[in-house]
């Protein structure tokens, strides 16, 4: 059994149709109504007919929506096999929802849907900038590249619904730390481009483009604490050396950075593991590995030929030059190993 669940808040008659046209096709559709108000109760009363509505009191927002929501599945729907998460507003089509479950019956664990660029469709400026600073910072904290991480269109395995109920956050951040906590956990997280629809410039859409937006990235951060305190051990032990005389600091930098590569992974890891998720769990230390071990050979070799064109730089200026070169060359490197693993998907 799979079931679409639906965060609702304030809807109009498109939740109506989308909810007929999703049970015509023998889906299950589970609707949270979150704190809409008696003005929209028509609405609801006439979604019941198709599907089960439950109502929260007060607006929570989307994440306390699908929350409440996947905790009515986990106790109570045990024979519900997948999950289908679905925006009320239209904007998702049906086909695309059915392809999602295509995708999870063959034997994929998580599914994000991810909207393509269309030609006559005209995104707005606010998700254009959004959907493109979201997938910088993503890749960046994770060592992941999501062409669109901010996609509502998703479906999991319903084993996956004891860890997303405990993920933090109750607004439009929750769908963002659950791709986060996903990356954490080693998931792989299987892509699938879907129509790209926008009806009246996305008007219907509730998110604030600054409070929520600072929101996301408060809460992507806070999550991703372990990664800048690890870095800031790195750049005060760079500073560090960079006082030292002599051979002690600048002049051995081919034996000093790594030493300070394998301290900050060792930071990143024990803090990861036994405070950012603890409880959670964190398995994507191979990952943190791998792409320490790239970096800091790039720090290293980076900082050797600053060294050699400059004598006289600072290690701690080499090194965050270096830093900051490197920045773009790894977001665009995930991008492009992406694009090459996925060239053979089409919409």
């Amino acid at each position: 059994m799979d079931v679409v669940l639906i965060p609702a808040y304030e809807p109009d008659e498109k939740l109506i149709t989308l909810v007929q046209e999703l049970t015509a096709k023998e889906l299950t559709v589970l609707v949270v109504d979150d704190g809409s108000g008696k003005n929209y109760w028509h609405i609801f009363d006439a979604v019941r007919e198709y599907a089960t509505v439950l109502t929260q009191q007060i607006n929570g927002g989307k994440g306390s929506a699908l929350k409440t929501g996947m905790q009515y599945l986990w106790d109570r729907v045990p024979e519900c096999e997948h999950v289908i998460t679905c925006d009320a507003d239209g904007q998702h089509a049906v086909k695309d929802v059915l392809r999602v479950q295509k995708t999870l019956h063959e034997g994929n664990g998580f599914v994000l849907s991810v909207r393509q660029k269309q030609e006559g469709v005209q995104v707005p400026l606010r998700s254009r900038v959004g959907n493109s600073l979201s997938r910088i910072v993503y890749a960046l904290l994770t060592n992941r590249f999501l062409p669109d991480n901010q996609s509502g269109l998703r479906g999991f395995k319903r084993l996956h619904l004891e860890w997303m109920l405990k993920v933090e956050k109750n607004n439009y951040d929750y769908e963002m730390n659950v791709l986060y906590y996903a990356a954490k956990k080693g998931l792989h997280i299987t892509t699938l481009p879907i129509e790209t629809i926008y009806i009246d410039d996305n008007a219907s859409s509730h998110f604030n483009p600054i409070k929520d937006t600072v929101r996301i990235y408060k809460s992507l951060f806070w999550l991703a604490r372990a990664t800048f305190i690890a870095l800031i051990a790195s750049e005060i032990a760079v500073v560090a050396l960079s006082l030292l005389p002599g051979r002690w600091g600048s002049d051995t930098i081919w034996l000093t950075l790594p030493m300070i590569g394998a301290g900050s992974l060792v930071v990143l890891t024990v803090m990861n593991q036994f405070i950012a998720f603890r409880g959670s769990g964190c398995a994507d230390h191979w990952t943190n590995l791998l792409y320490t071990v790239v970096n800091y050979i790039w720090y290293t070799l980076g900082c050797m030929l600053l060294r050699y064109m400059w004598p006289a730089i600072p290690l701690w200026a080499s090194f965050n030059i270096v830093l900051l070169v490197a920045l773009p060359v790894r977001y665009w490197s995930m991008k492009y190993m992406y694009l090459v693993q996925n060239s053979h998907k089409r919409t």
